[in-house]
């Protein structure tokens, strides 16, 4: 029994070897197999195949992908679109040198070549990632006339003159044209982003006189007499070449070169849609001119406030659940006018719509169908076998035969090609361009197609009212003490494993600075721990853009415009509340509250101080405080207040004041607030000095009075005249505070003016003593920094 037992194991012992060994001679027969075919021809072609794929795909994501990342902060489509802009091109200067420099030559080349700058070319969604890639224009065209060498030289190298030449060069030819004509309109975009200065020299020239046609007959609740331009047909080098005029002359308002506001409110023919879309394109107009540095000189005109004031803010008749009316501000409607003009912004700077609506016919519906067309008839003659390659090549290079895989592959990207241009040219007319060119042409009574048109833009309003936004309609979030709490509660061995690596990244980098004392002063920052400021500087989640946040920014912004059009950093707020006691906390300046030994900081208008110290205090009320049921005040201050607290640790130029002096704050009142710097007058004790005397006010009296000075002042942070920052931000999903800029910048609030804090003290109550002492705020102190957050009362 013992000698069968043993018998069967090594039969079976035998059988596991054999095919093990079995295994192993099939790996290496594959391995070497692999190996052939990456060192023979046919792989050679192989590769290059494989990235030609690559990059049609990434083009594709473009093309598909582009668009979005105006509307989403989505992590896959932010780096997702950076990281397929950045290869694509690399990928298609490196495939094209790959196909020229290698001896091993496909038919199929010259194709290839010729779909990847035609998919680079026609790519409508997105010609830039930043603003810099505008300007770069001879890198983008010296790039443009090597790829086309290259493409020239590998038609010189696969093509010959034996039979059907006509059938091989000619649609090669006319595809190269029409993908130089593409890429020449992608130039045309960035140039008119970064260029266009007498196109926007002619607009600020216009609004600088526009007052004067209709004096003071206007009305803005319908549109009477305010002659903004929507489009104008006159040639810009016509008005100033050869003369010594340095202004654009009006013409009168019944010239049908111009179409104007007036015009469209005029036209019954028009929805409210696309009147909508007509003054959000003309006050973008308004906007691009300032980021190219013209004056606004329709800004002290009171004709510009009451655009706003009682145009845009003016009252609306609505119809009621009962059937009955009443008027109210229709607060969505004011945000998605500057937020449809936002995202012509975008496409001007980012997109080649632009350059399809400044262009002419042929460019928006001529250049793509003939270049379908081509396309289909390139396909069609590749799978008939008639662009098959010459059985010999050039001396020195190898010509491999064209596999059916190779056909089915060109005839598949050839197909994708046409089909992408033909949706291209279908999209356009549903678009925000489209709908503008739409409304021109049928004020001007000209066009053709004007039926389907029609319809295209009705279907792209509708997709556009039910699925998308042009803003993500979202609010940043970020809360100091959480973050600091957060950090507090990371265990003690963490700790310990994150402080030797700092120590050694520490002593690694910063060695070569200590050589050299002035180069080490001018790169010192805060001596804030590399694990530290990864905790403390971590956003929070998105909150969303509630209705009584924009109410309460209208009516603070109405409050303004009745004291004067004086904007305050909240102290207005508090005065028309009676909380005058509260005043002393808006006057905290830069200097004051931070000392850094010796570096300097600049004080101009800078508002961190202020921001950081109410922050502090409104979080503290947050946790202290109970907010009864669904506390509209408390939503509007508490998501405020996070977000101008956002707008501190991870976009300071958007702020008044130097950045640097901004971030430079932050990291010390992060530092105050884990050192616990005692009874000192820090901003973080100033902060929750300040929560104890809200503390004390009733809760809805609180968070009302909170509710106001964060909308004030988030509303006193908006001017600016940074407004290449603003337009960055647009293409990474867009900052609310770029949506209040615009809004001031169309009331004529281009600046914040100066604050009349000290007179509203004058009038109202005594500054609490400097120092006051609460064993409330203590314990509160010591539980932030114990990590016990989550421990801290909840509001009910």
């Amino acid at each position: 029994m013992g000698n069968h037992t043993l018998h069967e194991y090594c039969s079976a012992l035998r059988t596991e070897l054999d095919l093990i060994s079995d295994a192993n001679a099939t790996l290496m027969l594959l391995s070497n197999c692999t190996k052939d075919l990456w060192k023979s021809p046919r792989g050679t072609v192989i590769r290059i195949e494989v990235l030609v794929v690559v990059v049609v795909f990434l083009q594709l994501f473009l093309i598909a992908c582009g668009s979005h990342r105006r509307r989403s902060r989505n992590f896959f489509i932010q780096k997702g679109v950076l990281a397929a802009y950045t290869l694509s091109s690399s990928l298609v200067s490196y495939t094209l040198g790959s196909m020229q420099s290698s001896a091993i030559k496909s038919g199929m080349y010259s194709m290839w070549a010729i779909s990847l700058y035609i998919l680079f070319g026609c790519a409508d969604s997105i010609t830039a990632y930043s603003l810099t890639d505008n300007s770069q224009l001879m890198r983008q065209l010296f790039q443009c006339l090597l790829g086309y060498l290259y493409v020239f030289m590998i038609m010189g190298t696969t093509l010959d003159n034996k039979g059907y030449l006509i059938f091989r060069v000619l649609p090669l030819t006319s595809l190269l044209a029409v993908a130089a004509v593409y890429f020449a309109q992608r130039l045309a975009a960035c140039r008119m982003a970064s260029e266009s200065w007498l196109l926007n020299k002619m607009v600020a020239d216009y609004m600088y006189h526009e007052h004067t046609i209709s004096g003071e007959d206007y009305d803005p609740a319908t549109m009477t007499g305010y002659h903004y331009l929507v489009e104008c047909t006159v040639d810009p080098m016509s008005t100033y070449i050869g003369k010594y005029e340095t202004r654009f002359r009006i013409r009168g308002p019944s010239d049908p070169i111009i179409i104007d506001l007036d015009k469209v409110w005029r036209n019954d023919d028009l929805s409210p849609d696309l009147k909508d879309a007509c003054l959000s394109f003309s006050l973008f107009h308004l906007l691009r001119r300032r980021f190219f540095g013209f004056e606004c000189g329709e800004s002290s005109q009171p004709k510009t406030r009451d655009l706003v004031f009682k145009g845009l803010l003016a009252k609306k008749k609505k119809e009621n659940d009962d059937g009955g009316a009443s008027a109210a501000i229709d607060y969505d409607w004011i945000f998605k006018v500057i937020e449809i003009e936002l995202a012509f912004m975008y496409d001007f700077f980012f997109t080649k719509y632009a350059a399809i609506y400044y262009g002419n016919l042929c460019t928006q519906y001529v250049l793509p169908l003939v270049s379908a067309t081509l396309t289909v008839v390139t396909a069609f003659l590749t799978a008939r076998g008639l662009l098959r390659p010459p059985s010999e090549g050039m001396e020195g290079s190898v010509i491999v035969d064209t596999t059916a895989a190779d056909v089915y592959l060109t005839v598949a990207i050839l197909v994708c090609i046409s089909f992408l241009q033909v949706v291209q040219v279908m999209y356009y007319p549903t678009t925000i361009w489209g709908r503008v060119s739409f409304a021109c042409q049928r004020i001007r009574r000209v066009g053709r197609c004007m039926g389907l048109k029609e319809i295209l833009v009705t279907i792209g309003m509708w997709v556009s009212t039910c699925r998308w936004s042009v803003h993500e309609q979202k609010l940043e979030q970020y809360s100091l003490l959480e973050s600091l709490s957060n950090f507090s509660s990371q265990s003690k061995l963490t700790k310990f494993m994150v402080k030797p690596w700092n120590v050694f990244l520490k002593g690694l980098f910063s060695n070569p600075f200590k050589l050299n004392p002035f180069t080490e002063r001018m790169v010192r920052r805060p001596a804030v721990p590399r694990h530290v400021w990864s905790v403390v500087r971590k956003p929070g989640e998105p909150a969303e853009l509630l209705a009584a946040v924009k109410k309460a920014l209208v009516q603070s912004l109405e409050r303004t415009h009745r004291h004067g059009n004086k904007l305050t950093n909240g102290a207005l707020s508090l005065s028309s509340s009676g909380a005058y006691e509260l005043l002393w906390a808006c006057s905290l300046e830069l200097r004051q509250g931070l000392e850094l030994g010796s570096v300097s900081l600049q004080q101009k208008e800078n508002q961190v101080c202020v921001i950081l110290t109410w922050h502090i205090a409104t979080c503290y009320c947050d946790k202290e405080l109970s907010a009864s049921g669904t506390n509209e005040h408390y939503e509007v201050a508490t998501r405020l207040s996070k977000y101008c607290a956002y707008l501190v640790a991870f976009a300071p130029k958007l702020l008044p004041g130097h950045h640097y002096d901004t971030w430079l704050a932050f990291t010390v009142v992060a530092q105050e607030a884990l050192r616990d710097a005692g009874d000192e007058e820090t901003i973080y004790r100033k902060g929750l000095k300040l929560g104890e005397q809200l503390k004390n006010v009733h809760a809805d009296r609180c968070w009302e009075v909170l509710a106001g000075f964060w909308a004030e002042m988030l509303l006193y942070l908006a001017p600016s005249d940074n407004v290449k920052e603003h337009v960055e931000c647009l293409a990474k999903g867009g900052e609310f505070i770029t949506h209040l800029w615009a809004l001031l910048t169309h009331a004529g609030i281009l600046d914040r003016g100066q604050s009349d804090i000290a007179d509203i003290e004058n009038n109202g109550g005594n500054q609490p003593a400097s120092r006051p002492t609460n064993r409330d705020a203590w314990s509160f102190n010591r539980k932030v920094q114990c990590g016990l957050w989550k421990e801290l009362p909840m509001r009910s």
